[in-house]
């Protein structure tokens, strides 16, 4: 518990969609997504079985649909993201103008007051993407999402005033021919817009990948670029373009965005790419028992919104190199 007058630097959000009749719960709210409205209540966990591994399609399988901004998230005063909670488990991008939390206020969605007000967004259009940082799966010609699964989770796992970790969480993923359990766990730190990514595995799996998305996702153009550097520590995949956050083209602009994940050498496997994703196939390593895993590699993702962010770490993509490497020596 955090003493008087110690605020958090950062805070996690996860809401569960509910109805009026929750109004008694702990925490009750009544939130907005655009003209939507919504009773909701806040939650530290929540898990999903999947009956026959029939698929997430309507009722109560149906998770994405299920959560206030589709699933958990985390925020420092520097970024926030969020896990959609679906087979896509990509990693979205809230961005801020000025350093200070938010969702606790916009919950992902920021109103027109609020934007007038200096309010962050989302800046990012990840639509069947790997996104920044998320993990995937290789099947030699693209990557595709995590299913089927027996059951699906996420949580927040700890939260601190300085620093809070989230996750996702899978059991009985069919993949290569057998059942495997894994749980990636995203931990952010106050005063960061870095997070470092733990991802635990009960069995070896090949394909295991992460990277980031093309800018757009559909149809790069020239000024869209995908960077590659190799460094003596390991590799930074990044990316950096323009593209319109959401659907809606009308109401808001485009957004100027870097995307980079850096992943240590030991960890580093084949560098691939699909029409969307510059990825790099993950190596990881025998630990023992550790969150009822048995395999462990870790890296880290981070990103930029230029047009969203009143100072941005850079402005064109040669300055975004430069902070990639100057970001990458500070990690271990």
């Amino acid at each position: 518990m955090l003493m008087a007058g110690c605020a958090p630097r950062v805070a996690t959000s996860f809401w569960r969609i509910g109805s009026p009749a929750d109004s008694t719960r702990a925490g009750y709210a009544v939130l907005r997504e655009g003209k939507k409205v919504r009773h909701c209540y806040p939650v530290s966990e929540w898990t999903d079985t999947l009956p026959s591994f029939e698929g997430e399609v309507g009722g109560r399988h149906d998770t994405y649909h299920s959560f206030h901004h589709h699933g958990v998230a985390v925020e420092s005063e520097q970024m926030a993201y969020r896990i959609y909670f679906d087979k896509k488990q990509t990693i979205d991008i809230y961005c801020k103008r000025s350093p200070r939390l938010e969702l606790a206020t916009s919950y992902w969605y920021p109103d027109d007051s609020l934007l007038a007000s200096g309010y962050g967004d989302d800046i990012i259009r990840v639509s069947g993407t790997v996104g920044v940082g998320s993990v995937k799966y290789w099947n030699g010609k693209k990557h595709v999402h995590i299913e089927p699964v027996a059951e699906r989770s996420e949580r927040i796992v700890r939260q601190s005033r300085n620093k809070a970790t989230i996750e996702v969480a899978n059991k009985g993923w069919q993949v290569e021919g057998k059942n495997v359990d894994m749980a990636v766990q995203y931990t952010l730190q106050a005063g960061h817009r870095d997070m470092r990514c733990d991802v635990f595995l009960s069995a070896p799996v090949q394909g295991l990948c992460t990277g980031v998305q093309s800018i757009p996702a559909k149809n790069p153009n020239p000024e869209s670029k995908i960077i590659n550097l190799k460094l003596n520590k390991g590799i930074i995949l990044a990316s950096w373009g323009t593209d319109w956050p959401v659907n809606d083209t009308v109401k808001f602009a485009k957004e100027t965005v870097g995307l980079a994940v850096f992943i240590p050498n030991e960890y580093v496997g084949d560098l691939v790419q699909d029409q969307s994703n510059n990825l790099c196939i993950l190596k990881h390593s025998a630990v023992g028992s550790q969150q009822s895993a048995n395999y462990h590699a870790h890296f880290y993702l981070t990103c930029v919104g230029v047009t969203k962010e009143d100072k941005p770490v850079a402005t064109d993509s040669a300055e975004w190199i430069d902070y990639l490497r100057r970001w990458a020596a500070t990690l271990k």
